[in-house]
């Protein structure tokens, strides 16, 4: 018996040695009845109820620091996600305001780590108010006076780029730096590659072990990067007809991974259009890899968009598309401009930045 207690004892200490303890309140519109933390890959962990004045607690064995999520969950299935980072002993007080659209960090105590989330959400909030007006804006505009707003807003979010890439790097020895990077530039990845790369040697040795290192480690040696051939594919065109990439080996060809629900990809087409009839006299051409699922969705985004090339190929399988799969796409619209050979000279060209290297090298 003395031997069962003492082995009980010893097995209790191991477990409030890490115990890691979340004391939250949501404040605004308290619309939660529980919340559950999760790991960054979506395993369950432990739940906890939402009293009807917001509050809950968590408590949860954590050896290492890694990314977790705080899943809630409300009326009629409503849910939010929260992403946050627990070390061992944390002793976290965490506020979250809360309306129907929304739930973010408002205030929190016990961890660095959550700090630097906060401060990363409030500058993507203040950023996003802007980017909303722009859009509004546009919008209601004329269409000869959209060219403007949407330089105007591609102007201010790539300051805001900048600003947010010198942030995570200032800060590079915190995880949560590189969570939050993940979040904001993994659709992007190409135009930051080299701020992921900064951020994952600094944490790498110290944080191996977490989901979030291992999948930007798998980034960093992405072979999809300027300087190396664009591997071949064939696809099929809304004709019918099946063409390859290697098809193209002559001309500089810009490949352009977009979608018709991809409101982005929609705004950003124009700016394909004008560098095509730009250029299209001048051993330029473009290759369209879709990622849409339905094909008459697919073929009237085709033509209301103007995007007049015929050189269009679409698997139907969304995100699940084996041609993008193999480029590393994972978020659009996303492209690669090609030299004669094959070769990837940029990557993720956008609005003005196109056409100014298309300028550069086809004089």
């Amino acid at each position: 018996m003395k031997r069962f207690i003492l082995t009980f004892s010893l097995a209790l200490a191991a477990i409030c040695m890490y115990a890691t303890t979340i004391s939250g309140v949501v404040t605004g519109r308290n619309i939660y009845s529980s919340v559950s933390l999760n790991t960054l890959t979506n395993n369950f962990i432990t739940t906890a109820v939402v009293s009807p004045d917001g509050k809950f607690t968590l408590t949860v064995n954590v050896e290492k620091t890694d990314c977790y999520v705080l899943a809630f969950v409300g009326d009629r299935g409503l849910r939010r996600q929260v992403f946050i980072v627990l070390s061992p002993n944390d002793k976290i007080n965490l506020e979250l305001a809360s309306d129907y659209a929304d739930l973010g960090i408002a205030k929190v105590t016990g961890s660095a780590e959550l700090a630097f989330i906060k401060a990363c959400q409030d500058k993507n909030s203040a950023i996003a108010v802007q980017m909303k007006h722009f859009e509004d804006e546009y919008a209601k505009a004329e269409t000869a006076d959209r060219k403007a707003i949407q330089d105007r807003y591609y102007a201010v979010y790539q300051q805001h780029s900048k600003q947010m890439e010198q942030f995570y790097l200032q800060n590079k020895t915190l995880l949560a730096s590189m969570l939050m990077a993940y979040m904001d530039f993994n659709n992007d990845y190409n135009a930051h590659k080299q701020m992921f790369k900064t951020l994952y040697e600094s944490l790498n040795p110290k944080y191996s072990y977490t989901a979030l290192m291992q999948e930007v480690g798998g980034r960093v040696s992405n072979p999809i990067e300027v300087g190396n051939m664009a591997p071949d594919f064939e696809g099929v065109t809304p004709d019918g007809k099946t063409i390859k990439l290697s098809d193209f080996r002559g001309k500089y060809v810009l490949l352009d991974f977009w979608a018709s629900w991809c409101r982005p990809c929609r705004a950003e087409n124009p700016n394909v259009v004008a560098a095509y009839h730009n250029f299209k006299g001048k051993n330029f051409d473009i290759v369209s890899v879709s990622l849409d699922r339905d094909a008459a969705s697919w073929k009237s985004a085709i033509e209301a968009d103007g995007l007049v090339w015929k050189n269009h190929v679409c698997t139907f399988k969304q995100w699940n598309c084996p041609i993008a799969r193999q480029y590393r796409v994972n978020g659009i619209p996303f492209s690669l401009l090609l030299d004669p050979k094959g070769k990837i000279i940029a990557v993720s060209l956008r609005g003005e930045a196109l056409n100014t290297k298309l300028s550069e090298i086809l004089k």
